[in-house]
């Protein structure tokens, strides 16, 4: 199926979800034309993009508000299965952002606990929020001055711990010089703080 048949398709399921028009029925309707499921869950893949477009702004607005979107007028012209993959994906969006926040809020060096009181626990529970905090501040030590240098020595005394085994007791163990050179390597290298991670 070329591109534009797929949009067409997908502008027009978008009508018939707003209609109240239940997936399956559409599902039917889309197979009786002869479209196959893979064809058939990305029209509908589209169609909600389509319809996310024009309700994610109020689906955030009432999210954040803290208002009753299930049964409001504004979505009246969305079934619930509708409804609820729109709330999915923007509450997963409000989630991003407040892991964007604490990123942000940890590159700047705030306190823990500042940190903390920045975030809607609605959106992102606070034990996930630690979890992130404790990753950030992981790699922030790692990319430090200090921690860069522990990794780069202690990849140099591994390899010159290699070579002194090899001398005094003829042996070679090829594990330790690998993970030398992986420690200068992290040593010469900065972690990039992701708020996905």
């Amino acid at each position: 199926m070329d591109y534009q048949t797929k949009i067409n398709y997908a502008k027009e399921i978008a009508q018939q979800l707003q209609q109240q028009i239940s997936t399956d029925e559409i599902k039917s309707n889309l197979k009786s034309k002869g479209l196959y499921d893979p064809d058939i869950a990305e029209i509908m893949v589209s169609a909600r993009k389509i319809l996310g477009e024009k309700f994610q702004p109020k689906i955030k607005e009432y999210l954040i508000g803290n208002k009753q979107i299930h049964g409001s007028e504004e979505f009246s012209a969305l079934d619930n299965e509708v409804i609820g993959k729109l709330v999915e994906i923007e509450t997963q969006n409000l989630a991003r952002a407040e892991r964007k926040k604490i990123t942000n809020l940890i590159k700047e060096g705030q306190p823990v606990e500042y940190v903390l009181q920045q975030i809607d626990p609605r959106f992102l529970p606070i034990e996930k929020a630690i979890e992130l905090i404790s990753k950030l501040q992981e790699v922030k030590r790692q990319n430090s001055g200090s921690g860069r240098m522990i990794n780069i020595f202690g990849g140099i005394g591994l390899i010159v711990l290699t070579g002194i085994i090899a001398v005094a007791a003829n042996r070679l163990f090829y594990v330790l010089p690998i993970i030398g050179l992986v420690m200068i390597v992290k040593g010469l290298t900065t972690r990039e703080m992701e708020y996905d991670a």
